[in-house]
């Protein structure tokens, strides 16, 4: 890994304590994306860190506190809590504490832009966020006109994979190529030939029914994908698409939802019986007590569903007792792709400095190719200037040079009496 003031950095730590710090606390609903980027922010704001060894570094993280997803959003940021404490209980970086700023994404692109506009002001140099795929493709191009990193822990549109970023775009979150490809087999499992499928008319929505479609379809046995059915995200009635998808008689309907505009679609379904057929979801739905929500009892009881998860091992058993030990609770989704996501831009600043452009230039280094470890072990590593590959709480990761993880894991989950939710299996993809 680049090490270009690991010198100055080993000074300093030699000078200090291990110190026993806070977070340094400052105190996915996706919008159809059009094609054009945002508006650029030609140079940084004069608040952002300046390239100092002894600066302390400076992140943010952008995530859905309120609006469709605001379910998530919270237990999605605790990751990025607890990897902030840990940081900074090891004695940080630069042997300053890590100062954590949160912003709110909301429900829209604007939001979300409001909320960057206000991290770029307080100088943060790094961004974990955003969760929904269309807030992040709708404000990249803002933050790398201005320097700064972003880290997505459960951005998983196929899109990415295409968008020039220049170093300064990750995810600790898989593509939905995989996704659909672990649900369509799930389906095939289960003996689903004929398959119907309605989501949200988005990049997250249109990325994953398609490569769903794709996926189930691959080999020539029969199987057929008998329509593909997309609802306008704001939309408020559903009748009309839920008599689409349900007039084919699938053996299956996969719905690629979120929890507000969901119920709608769900209770349609309800009240047109089209609930009777058996109902597959993903990812955006997880944990969003659908049974109570949409006011459906026990409707939805045995019916299926896929998300990205964690893999077995040390390194998330370590992050699940330290979580279990901080908030009481079991972690909540994509909260260990939070934590990877701060570690990840943590380790590179260890090694390489504390500015956006110093933090790039080492996300993919600091994910794999070189000594194993595990959370803020590898900090001291880093700092050395050791190449290290950082063992995540989701997984390996693994970062390709487009960002993009190499190696994942899906939950297949299953809910099991109203809102309980159990996971039945996981699937491991190695890189």
């Amino acid at each position: 890994m680049k090490n270009r003031k690991a010198l100055a950095l080993i000074a300093i730590l030699a000078l200090i304590a291990v110190a026993c710090g806070g977070s340094g606390t400052g105190g996915s609903d996706e919008a159809e994306v059009e094609t054009t980027e945002a508006p650029a922010t030609t140079e940084a704001p004069a608040t952002t860190v300046a390239t100092v060894t002894a600066d302390p570094l400076v992140l943010g993280t952008l995530m859905p506190l309120t609006g469709d997803l605001g379910f998530l959003g919270p237990g999605i940021e605790s990751g990025a809590i607890l990897a902030v404490e840990q940081i900074n209980a090891a004695g940080g970086v630069n042997g300053q504490d890590v100062v954590w700023v949160q912003g709110d994404s909301g429900t829209a692109p604007d939001v979300a832009s409001a909320s960057l506009a206000t991290l770029i002001g307080e100088g943060v140099a790094g961004v974990m966020g955003a969760a929904a795929s269309g807030i992040s493709l709708a404000i990249m191009q803002t933050a790398i006109d201005a320097g700064v990193v972003m880290v997505s822990p459960s951005n998983t549109s196929p899109q990415f994979t295409k968008v020039k970023n220049g170093g300064f775009y990750a995810r600790t979150a898989p593509s939905d190529l995989l996704q659909g490809a672990v649900l369509a087999q799930v389906l095939i499992d289960d003996g689903v030939k004929s398959l119907s499928i309605i989501s949200r008319a988005d990049s997250y929505g249109r990325g994953l029914a398609e490569a769903t479609a794709s996926a189930f379809e691959d080999e020539d046995e029969g199987r057929v994908v008998n329509t593909i059915v997309y609802h306008d995200q704001n939309a408020t009635e559903f009748s009309s698409e839920v008599t689409q998808v349900g007039k084919n008689n699938s053996d299956a309907i996969v719905g690629i939802l979120f929890p507000t505009t969901g119920c709608g679609v769900l209770q349609a379904a309800f009240e047109q019986g089209t609930i009777e057929t058996p109902w597959y979801f993903t990812d955006g739905v997880r944990g969003a007590n659908l049974s109570s929500e949409c006011g459906l009892g026990n409707a939805l009881d045995g019916y299926k569903g896929t998300a990205p998860g964690s893999t077995a091992g040390a390194a998330l058993d370590a992050y699940t007792a330290a979580y279990q030990e901080r908030f009481g609770t079991d972690p909540a989704p994509y909260s260990a792709q939070a934590y990877d996501a701060i570690m990840i831009m943590a380790l590179s600043a260890a090694a390489n400095g504390v500015t956006g452009a110093d933090i790039a230039s080492g996300l993919v280094e600091a994910s794999g190719n070189g000594t194993a470890c595990i959370g803020v072990e590898c900090l001291a590593l880093a700092a050395a200037g050791e190449n290290i590959d950082y063992k995540g709480a989701s997984g390996d990761i693994n970062l390709d040079e487009q960002g993009d993880p190499t190696a994942s894991t899906y939950d297949v989950w299953q809910i099991t009496s109203g809102d309980e939710e159990e996971v039945i299996k996981s699937i491991d993809f190695g890189s």
